[in-house]
């Protein structure tokens, strides 16, 4: 049986980054089914950032209010993601880019069937290593870790390629009632939004391969 994962997400939300590590756990729990076809969707948060980016205190302070509620909600999320062997280091993160060319980097990455390793590398530059994920040199040395020609991917994020297609898919996200992130849509039609465990991920791919779809797309549990 066919088994196609569409997720939603955005390079500057932990909880997507925390979503891909669940989704990966599930995945190599999966018994008996074929290899899954994994694509990556753009979903810009915050797409009017500029492209200099934002302070992140100044950007903390607008979502959350304050910076001590900001601080225990980061910690929290710490916390889970070293369940995932994932090492937040928020002290290194200083600016929330602009992510618009970091998702048509992994368009391009797709394009040589590295879009998981590139979509992984940029996770881990910004929210492991404090890269700024929003500046197009340091795009290009991250996409060189990942087997890609650095001159010529900076010549590709230097134009305008693939812009388009970006703003596209999230409208169609939109439209499709996808109005957070992370999402990760099974098959096309059944959906799991928030970060959830590996087995509510499993129960989804379940229904989505053997217990038919429903006849339009919905949600899974909200986190």
């Amino acid at each position: 049986r066919t088994l196609t994962i569409d997720v939603v997400s955005d390079l500057v939300s932990p909880w997507c980054y925390l979503a891909i590590g669940r989704l990966e756990r599930a995945l190599a729990a999966l018994q008996g089914a074929s290899v899954p076809l994994i694509r990556w969707q753009p979903f810009e948060i915050n797409p009017a950032i500029s492209s200099q980016g934002m302070d992140v205190d100044k950007y903390l302070n607008s979502v959350f209010g304050s910076s001590d509620v900001a601080r225990q909600v980061l910690d929290t999320v710490a916390s889970e993601g070293e369940a995932e062997g994932i090492r937040f280091d928020f002290d290194k993160v200083t600016t929330v880019p602009n992510t618009l060319a970091a998702h048509r980097l992994i368009l391009l990455a797709e394009e040589e069937d590295r879009g998981e390793e590139m979509t992984e590398a940029l996770f881990r530059g910004f929210f492991e290593e404090g890269r700024d994920i929003g500046d197009l040199d340091t795009l290009a040395s991250l996409a060189s870790g990942v087997g890609l020609d650095e001159a010529s991917t900076g010549a590709y994020l230097a134009s305008d390629r693939n812009r388009d297609i970006v703003r596209t898919r999230e409208a169609e996200a939109r439209g499709a009632g996808l109005n957070g992130v992370p999402s990760i849509v099974i098959n096309g039609r059944l959906a799991i939004v928030g970060v959830q465990d590996p087995e509510t991920i499993l129960a989804a791919i379940d229904q989505a391969l053997f217990q038919g779809l429903p006849e339009s797309p919905e949600s899974g549990v909200v986190h």
